[in-house]
């Protein structure tokens, strides 16, 4: 892995790629460690593909976000069919600070992707936005924990998954406000589509609240294709395997 920083000040216009392709079927152990400086702001995307069907894949990242950095974090995973990844992403976040997590599983037969942060500055705002697209006999596993420890955060957290066949998924995210955390603002949502009988999903919110003075709320919605708007794309003419395509595209956007 790399062991990066983004001086005080820096801002970088073009995003910073941390590329692993898997080639062959020996297995892979990354670990990274990144800090972004006083008032810092970049982009920084974990590119994860495969040319092969699967491997062994673990990863590691730990993200600190000094006094008034903005960052963008993304985690782009497309690995082969029958890859096991294991991933970890650490955050610690200051004061006044910015972040967006954003989450693509779309390949692999075993993957958990695991997000901690710990929110230890006020007025810090966190946005973390995932898509799982689980693969026919795949089975994909999102875990985050968000702990507020100062007042005045605000953070936004939103999943949308779509299983076909005997995919599986589970969802479970902790929203945890400690005693001193008033007026901290979170919010959490898990929605996901369905696309067959076999198809299974599990969610798991939660709030731990210690403190009087908070706006938190989570929920979780699960469903299948609505009959009515795949009926109203069929009537133009669109066969239904395109028609579900479509209607999964709109879900996901």
């Amino acid at each position: 892995g790399v062991v990066l920083a983004v001086q005080a000040g820096v801002k970088l216009a073009e995003p910073v790629i941390l590329a692993h392709t898997c080639a062959d079927e020996t297995a892979s152990n990354l670990r990274h460690s990144v800090r972004f400086g006083e008032g810092a702001q970049a982009t920084f995307i974990e590119r994860h593909h495969s040319s092969i069907t699967g491997n062994f894949q673990s990863v590691v990242c730990n993200l600190v976000l000094e006094k008034g950095a903005r960052a963008v974090w993304v985690i782009d995973q497309e690995l082969g069919v029958e890859t096991t990844r294991l991933g970890q992403l650490n955050v610690e976040l200051a004061e006044d600070t910015d972040l967006t997590i954003l989450i693509l599983n779309a390949g692999g037969r075993l993957v958990r992707q695991e997000v901690h942060v710990a929110v230890n500055g006020e007025n810090a705002n966190l946005a973390i936005k995932g898509v799982n697209l689980v693969g026919n006999d795949s089975h994909v596993d999102v875990t985050t924990t968000l702990t507020h420890n100062v007042p005045n955060t605000v953070a936004t957290e939103l999943f949308r998954n779509v299983v076909p066949g005997s995919g599986k998924g589970v969802f479970q995210g902790q929203i945890r406000v400690a005693q001193p955390a008033q007026k901290t603002d979170a919010q959490m949502a898990c929605n996901t589509l369905l696309l067959s009988d076999e198809a299974d999903f599990s969610a798991k919110p939660e709030l731990e609240i210690f403190a009087d003075d908070v706006v938190c709320a989570h929920g979780a919605t699960v469903a299948d294709i609505e009959d009515e708007q795949l009926f109203y794309l069929r009537a133009r003419g669109i066969p239904e395997s395109d028609a579900r395509a479509l209607l999964g595209k709109a879900f996901v956007e």
